[in-house]
């Protein structure tokens, strides 16, 4: 039987969770929450069979992709389970094209399924950061990070950061289409950005979801909302800031991660799509480790290697000047 696909719904995070269990992963696109978020207009949807919980992704314009099947155990014939998928795309008349290939899943392609070709996705590795790095933002290297945080402090004398709640969410709306005005363009609008942050704001509490925001004379300039990808590992989903005010991003990095990352080891601030400034700002908070991804395609097959990251999944790193 035919693999049977339904949309993502605010509900499955219990079968993710079911499925994730007994592995070990550090990827932050394969959270419930990240995948929820996006996973508006069906861009996002799953099934369950040999023993597999599958994760496709369809977004206007571009090919179907497929990540890595998460198997319930290591009983489950992960082979087969990789075939019922490349059928699956078949029947549709599409290439299989397993998408954010990480570990523990990379090891089980090239120990079960050598028919398929493993290529390196280096814009789509996760930047990972030990979590006291950015609370503490000691030593010399963070010496820029602390200056722009202190002045943003001094010159703006009432400057506040608080938590945030659903009760927060026209606030921050504005801010993001504040934001969104001064920032157009296809890779914001295509995925529909807009509607993966209404999506996590109104459901903070449902997704186990934190805020925080800056205030400067009791307005919103800036919030932000993480969460985690497994027990030692913190996770930012979203951050916006207002123009025009120097060390936004820094200050409300800094503050998010004290309130609500002391207990983690690592932080994941996702990749940095291949876009050279991007790269340049998440390698100034120097990561401790990169999650790596890889595609994997039939090896008889002419798919093209450097499908673009910026053109698949997983905007939000985009709007975030992470």
């Amino acid at each position: 039987m035919q693999l049977q696909f339904r949309d993502i719904n605010i509900d499955d995070g219990k079968l993710f969770d079911k499925y994730k269990k007994n592995w070990c992963i550090e990827n932050a696109e394969m959270t419930f929450e990240h995948l929820y978020i996006w996973g508006a207009h069906s861009f996002v949807q799953i099934a369950e069979d040999c023993g597999c919980l599958y994760i496709k992704l369809r977004y206007p314009h571009e090919p179907s992709l497929i990540m890595p099947p998460i198997p319930i155990d290591s009983s489950v014939d992960y082979h087969a389970a990789v075939i019922k998928a490349k059928e699956y795309f078949e029947s549709k008349g599409h290439p299989a094209i397993f998408y954010s290939v990480c570990e523990p899943f990379k090891e089980m392609f090239e120990k079960y399924c050598h028919e398929f070709e493993l290529t390196e996705h280096r814009e789509a590795w996760d930047y990972v950061y030990n979590a006291e790095d950015l609370i503490t933002l000691k030593g010399k290297k963070y010496h820029s990070k602390r200056n722009f945080i202190n002045r943003l402090k001094l010159n703006y004398p009432n400057f506040q950061y608080r938590a945030i709640t659903e009760d927060d969410f026209d606030i921050c709306m504005e801010v993001y289409d504040k934001w969104h005005s001064e920032h157009l363009g296809k890779d914001i609008d295509q995925y529909d950005e807009r509607e993966s942050v209404v999506r996590a704001l109104q459901n903070l509490s449902k997704l186990n979801l934190k805020g925080g925001a800056i205030f400067i004379d009791g307005q919103m300039k800036a919030f932000t909302v993480g969460g985690f990808v497994n027990d030692y590992m913190g996770h930012i989903h979203i951050e916006k800031a207002v123009d025009g005010i120097d060390g936004l991003y820094p200050a409300i990095n800094q503050l998010f991660a004290t309130e609500n990352y002391k207990d983690m080891l690592f932080i994941n601030r996702e990749e940095d799509m291949g876009l050279e400034g991007l790269r340049k700002a998440k390698e100034s908070y120097y990561p401790v480790k990169m999650t790596k991804k890889y595609m994997a395609v039939l090896k008889n097959k002419c798919i093209c290697k450097t499908i673009c990251h910026s053109e698949i999944f997983n905007k939000e790193s985009v709007a975030c000047g992470k």
